[in-house]
């Protein structure tokens, strides 16, 4: 119906108001009609009262004689009556007398023929109030004494009020919609704050966030929600600059290199085996691109919620023999042998994917950085409270200045070592990603020429 909160709001509290002020003047305008009619009704009973002494004094009352007094004593217009006198021995009405025949359908009312003294009853006829009232008793007669008048339908009081009604409701209902305005501006105060926040952020702007301090309960959630949608676009924004910066930077080598060997090769005629080197070496440097990129969407992939989402029950002793075989036709070649040096069963809630990817990671960073006629050692172990995963070897080691930042992407402790072994510096970063991911700590210890140490902390 209104697509603003704001008149939505207004269009409600009005209707709310109409009905409230409906329902009030209905009821002050009847409770001021019962006091009207309670009114009548004490008067008539006060009229019918004073007529005792002028009716006792004689034996039959002449009711348009008595009518015509009462109107002028007490200003009463129009003022029916009848005078009914009843033999209770009898049972039967001896008399009546009525102060004008075209009005004695008005009295044609029950006869409480036993009530008690100066009982009296009121009836609605149409337009008019009639009362009944046993005056007195003389031997068997009792005196009934019959009064009709007209309503005070259209009374000074009530047509006053009826006027004050109509007056005072819509400038009460235009006060009331200017109240509820300020009102409501007020309270969506908070709102278009936060809509004024979110106007000013920008892509630049992503780590900024609405403060949700002063806002009103109602909206809390909606500020909070809104904040971890930008925590959200963040992450995905940087993870995207991330891997520009990322791909530019780390492609740009061997595309340079690519380049350069091509140029240097049309330079002049070459021999087939010159033709040869040169391809092997484009090939070799195409396959490390290959392996950056996918290294990379690998890293920018980190959906957190629909990875942990996919986790099942593996067996950590079974995956890690696999990798074993595996990696073992890798390490032949550099004559390294890889042992498992215990080995307890273990079940996991993992991504077996993810998990084979971090640790043949580990696997052959330990192989490739290994001294020759070395071996790696695996052990899977229990402790209190986790399962503690080592992988061993006695390499080269690592520098105490470089291990803080082994995790980073495209650090190289041994640039030379790791372009030559054909390394992009992104494993590492990887597995902790992957580690990350599953909730995993991670630890390396390192000497340089003594070896390196990677343990893996698995939480029960």
């Amino acid at each position: 119906m209104f697509k603003s909160l704001k008149l939505q709001l207004l269009f409600y509290f009005s209707i709310a108001n109409i009905i409230i002020l409906l329902v009030f003047s209905l009821f002050l305008y009847g409770t001021a009609e019962k006091g009207v009619s309670d009114t009548l009704d004490s008067q008539l009973k006060i009229i019918s009262i004073d007529v005792i002494p002028d009716l006792m004094d004689k034996v039959h009352g002449n009711a348009g004689t008595i009518a015509t007094e009462l109107m002028h004593e007490f200003e009463i217009v129009p003022l029916y009556t009848k005078i009914i006198y009843y033999n209770k021995k009898k049972n039967q009405i001896e008399y009546t007398s009525l102060s004008s025949e075209d009005q004695s359908s008005l009295f044609k009312i029950p006869l409480d023929e036993k009530g008690h003294l100066h009982s009296i009853y009121y009836f609605d006829k149409g337009l008019y109030r009639v009362s009944s009232m046993l005056l007195f008793e003389d031997g068997d007669i009792k005196v009934f004494f019959q009064l009709a008048t007209k309503k005070m339908i259209n009374s000074h009081y009530l047509n006053q009020l009826l006027l004050s009604l109509l007056i005072a409701n819509p400038i009460i209902f235009v006060l009331f919609i200017v109240i509820v305005n300020m009102l409501i501006n007020k309270t969506l105060r908070p709102v278009k704050d936060v809509i004024g926040s979110v106007h000013q952020l920008s892509a630049n702007q992503l780590t900024q966030r609405i403060d949700s301090t002063n806002v009103p309960t109602e909206i809390k959630e909606l500020v909070q929600t809104f904040n971890q949608l930008l925590s959200n676009i963040e992450e995905a924004f940087n993870r995207i600059t991330t891997f520009s910066s990322d791909a530019s930077h780390e492609l740009k080598t061997p595309l340079t290199v690519i380049r350069g060997e091509i140029e240097v090769a049309l330079r002049k005629d070459r021999t087939p085996a010159e033709y040869k080197a040169v391809l092997e070496g484009v090939i070799q440097e195409t396959v490390r691109v290959q392996e950056t990129i996918d290294k990379l969407f690998l890293l920018t992939k980190k959906d957190t919620a629909e990875i942990t989402k996919n986790f099942k029950e593996r067996y950590l002793d079974e995956i890690l023999t696999d990798l074993i075989s595996q990696t073992q036709k890798f390490a032949s070649p550099r004559s390294v042998e890889i042992k498992a040096i215990r080995m307890i069963p273990v079940t996991i809630r993992a991504s077996e994917i993810l998990i084979k990817i971090a640790l043949s990671n580990l696997l052959r960073n330990a192989v490739i950085y290994s001294k020759e006629k070395s071996e790696v050692r695996i052990s899977v172990d229990e402790e209190e409270n986790a399962y503690l995963l080592k992988i061993e070897d006695d390499g080269w080691g690592i520098p105490a200045k470089d291990l803080p930042f082994v995790f980073e992407r495209f650090y190289r402790a041994d640039k030379a070592r790791s372009r030559k072994e054909g390394g992009t510096g992104l494993g590492l970063a990887i597995v902790k990603m992957i580690l990350d991911i599953h909730h995993y700590d991670i630890d390396i210890q390192s000497k340089v020429d003594q070896g390196t140490t990677v343990m893996i902390k698995i939480l029960k």
